[in-house]
């Protein structure tokens, strides 16, 4: 398995392309993250969306454009893109709309795509559709933006956000994983459950 990383747009948001003997998935689709994949001469079998924030699939149009099918856990929505936060920020995006064609679901799981098996946990808090994406076999999670390297979380203050929530959601799916496991965020550099567990004041 190869994980490669685009970030893109002003949030600066992380997508990842995972190559396998087999075929490849991307996580998520920050500005640009259609063309990364491209210009690695690599169509993917799937795009997961861990959640449906407008900086997370800015690019999910072309993929779905593409022939290439949709993961969410929730239809496509205007809504959980706070359209509406971003027009009292003075910013006139508007995410292009695309189908999901398969709609993720914890009883679903794990969902075979390329040869791997993403164990699917929902992770609400940040935002009400949040998943995550774990592939045991590699310990790695894709963690969306739940925890972040150096003691971060997911904001809250945004519509539909719950600060407690996420707290028990990020306790009850992601700290009883093996503490070696790489979390790969949806910002910033990745870290591991036990790193946070140690360093995360949030999880004290």
């Amino acid at each position: 398995m190869n994980i490669s990383t685009h970030c893109g747009g002003f949030c600066q948001t992380n997508g990842y392309l995972i190559e396998t003997g087999n075929g490849a998935v991307a996580i998520d689709a920050p500005e640009g993250m259609f063309h990364f994949c491209k210009q690695k001469g690599v169509k993917p079998t799937g795009l997961l969306l861990t959640h449906q924030h407008f900086d997370h699939v800015e690019d999910a149009a072309l993929f779905h454009e593409n022939g290439i099918p949709i993961y969410a856990s929730e239809p496509f929505s205007r809504d959980l893109q706070l359209e509406g936060l971003l027009r009292t920020w003075g910013l006139t995006i508007q995410i292009e709309e695309f189908a999901v064609e398969h709609i993720l679901a914890t009883e679903n799981s794990p969902l075979p795509l390329a040869d791997l098996e993403f164990e699917l946990r929902a992770v609400p808090g940040h935002s009400p559709d949040s998943f995550v994406f774990h592939v045991a076999l590699f310990q790695k999670l894709f963690g969306g933006d739940t925890l972040f390297a150096d003691g971060g979380i997911g904001r809250t203050d945004f519509p539909h956000g719950d600060h407690d929530l996420l707290i028990r959601s990020i306790r009850e799916q992601l700290l009883p994983l093996p503490a070696n496991t790489e979390i790969l965020p949806g910002h910033g550099p990745s870290t591991t459950i036990g790193q946070e567990i140690v360093k995360n004041p949030y999880l004290a």
